[in-house]
């Protein structure tokens, strides 16, 4: 069985500072004189899992668990320090709220900006932008630039964007 979701001794590790850097300037010279330390954290380490065809999966735990690394890693934003991710097939991730939108944009560019991302051709994002407006109800709103939606608003439209190009892989977060 092909699985399309495999992670194998996947570690994910990120360098804080020990101390606060209070500005540019600060983090810049000691930068440059080699006096910042750091301390490890291991976000994730050692995973291993594979996800079954047609099967969802959640998951859960407390705030700095590993959890949005995770389906970053999944999604392909991020890749281990350690281990390998393969994901196999067309990935719709919704990690944070507006990431991929433009909110300068109207509401009916930012369809078309997404959707490129997801790999979707104008050409066939026009066959799919009025099921998309709809489904978000935001018929009224597609001309306004995206700063002046809701958090709402935006979560409806990025989903909407999500389910309408038919991915074989959705990532939602939070």
């Amino acid at each position: 069985m092909e699985f399309p979701i495999v992670l194998q001794d996947v570690s994910v590790r990120y360098r804080l500072p020990k101390e606060r850097i209070r500005s540019i300037k600060e983090y810049v010279i000691k930068s440059f004189r080699g006096r910042i330390e750091y301390e490890e954290f291991w976000a994730l380490k050692n995973i291993t899992f594979q996800v079954p065809p047609g099967e969802m999966l959640g998951i859960i735990g407390r705030n700095g668990a590993g959890k949005s690394t995770l389906l970053k890693l999944i999604a392909r934003v991020m890749k281990p320090i350690y281990g390998t991710v393969q994901v196999a097939g067309k990935v719709a991730p919704m990690i944070e709220l507006g990431g991929g939108f433009d909110h300068e944009l109207s509401g009916r560019d930012n369809v078309y900006l997404f959707g490129s991302i997801l790999g979707i051709n104008r050409r066939e994002m026009n066959k799919k932008f009025g099921a998309i407006v709809e489904f978000a109800e935001l018929e009224d709103f597609m001309e306004a630039p995206l700063r002046a939606f809701s958090s709402g608003m935006i979560m409806r439209l990025a989903f909407a964007i999500a389910i309408a190009v038919e991915p074989d892989i959705m990532i939602l977060d939070e």
